[in-house]
């Protein structure tokens, strides 16, 4: 039990249980405060695949601070499973990603976007500054990039959250790499969220937020 989040073993992966996006908020702001990292990431029925493909996946899992469903799917399995109420929570703008921007805007946090293809982390940034008056994201990174250096770089610059959108098991491993050289920030991983932003800081129609399992369909559509 770490505070409001309690860990399962739910189809094969750790997933935490929290009930309600306000705990979230609440602990994010308690790590700005610390001088330890603190990680968080999310999972889905898909991540199940990956974790059975790649068995180290799994153990990553194992060393974030919280891991919580990103979909309806996986929350789903926990209520079944375990006959609990998990929150479907999610790093994008329908879910956690305002809340931890306006937070890093009030604090003056300093903010590292990492993840796409080049270009596409810059963009987000505009689109962050835009919508969030006061954010401080202070380098973006792309995908592509040396891994070491990038690694590296970041870990001079020492910012306080890192939100980074490279696909699963590469977001995680990035994050962890991190760690490992010394960073003690907060940090995201984020999915496809930063191509999202190069859309609109509004990516999702509200019609669509209310369809059984929204996100993935309509990021397909888009994209086709």
């Amino acid at each position: 039990m770490l505070g409001p989040f309690s860990q399962t073993t739910t189809v094969g992966i750790r997933v935490d249980v929290v009930e309600a996006l306000d705990p979230v908020e609440v602990a994010v702001a308690h790590a700005l405060q610390g001088e330890r990292p603190w990680l968080m990431t999310f999972v889905n029925p898909g991540s199940t695949i990956v974790a059975q493909q790649h068995p180290d996946y799994a153990e990553m899992l194992r060393e974030f601070d919280v891991v919580v469903p990103d979909g309806i799917g996986m929350s789903l399995a926990i209520r079944l499973l375990h006959r609990r109420h998990a929150a479907r929570i999610s790093f994008d703008t329908t879910s956690l990603a305002p809340v931890v921007f306006r937070l890093a805007a009030r604090r003056g946090a300093r903010i590292v976007l990492a993840g796409g293809r080049p270009g596409v982390a810059e963009r987000a940034r505009a689109q962050l500054e835009r919508e969030f008056p006061g954010i401080n994201v202070v380098a973006t990174f792309d995908g592509y990039a040396d891994r070491a250096t990038t690694i590296d770089t970041i870990r001079a610059l020492a910012p306080d959250i890192i939100v980074c959108g490279m696909g699963s098991i590469v977001q995680e491993n990035f994050l962890l790499q991190l760690v490992k050289v010394g960073w003690r920030g907060v940090g995201f991983t984020c999915g496809g969220y930063l191509d999202q932003l190069n859309g609109g800081i509004n990516y999702y129609p509200k019609l669509i937020l209310f369809t059984p399992f929204p996100q993935p369909a309509f990021a397909r559509l888009r994209q086709a």
